[in-house]
């Protein structure tokens, strides 16, 4: 809340102004957390059955049905480039909304949701990849560790260049199951 004090000249001056604040609902990949801003979350939920899309790129996992509404499974492991080791077989969605679409991230677990404030924003650390820093618009100092937030257009984009493409990114497949081979 915002004071109001007056100063020597008794004209009103703020005091404690109000900080630039956002709420992110956190995710983890991979054992990596990640934030999510909350007005893109709609839903969570578990994808019974995936339908794979030929030819589709890498990142997408195929087609899941969410209440009788069609999305675009994403996998944002793949999405962010990390690394194939230990991977989980959770069927656990965040479904996000962008420009009218909606797809599901596929994750390992869910967390909190937390607010960040501006001050708290620091540059993402430079020993992530390249990729990881393309799909991220924010990093925030979280306790011992920081809070990368996922720029949902950013990845969007980049999986609309990877489909305009052929999915071409060095993997072969098999084109009558759209899988990697």
């Amino acid at each position: 809340m915002t004071q109001t004090q007056r100063d020597a000249s008794g004209r009103r001056r703020q005091s404690d102004a109000p900080k630039e604040q956002s709420r992110n609902f956190t995710i983890k990949v991979r054992g990596q957390t990640f934030g999510l801003p909350v007005e893109c979350v709609k839903t969570i939920f578990h994808i019974d059955q995936v339908t794979p899309v030929p030819l589709a790129p890498r990142e997408i996992a195929g087609l899941a049905n969410l209440r009788g509404r069609i999305v675009t499974a994403l996998r944002l492991d793949r999405c962010l480039d990390i690394d194939e080791g230990d991977r989980s077989d959770s069927n656990l969605a965040v479904c996000i909304e962008h420009n009218g679409e909606r797809y599901a991230l596929l994750i390992d677990e869910t967390g909190d949701v937390v607010t960040c404030e501006e001050d708290d924003r620091i540059l993402c650390p430079t020993h992530v990849g390249q990729q990881f820093v393309d799909a991220t618009n924010a990093c925030y100092r979280l306790d011992d560790d920081f809070l990368p937030i996922l720029d949902i257009a950013a990845l969007v984009r980049r999986l609309s260049r990877a489909t305009e493409t052929g999915g071409r990114d060095g993997h072969a497949r098999d084109a009558s199951r759209g899988v990697d081979i």
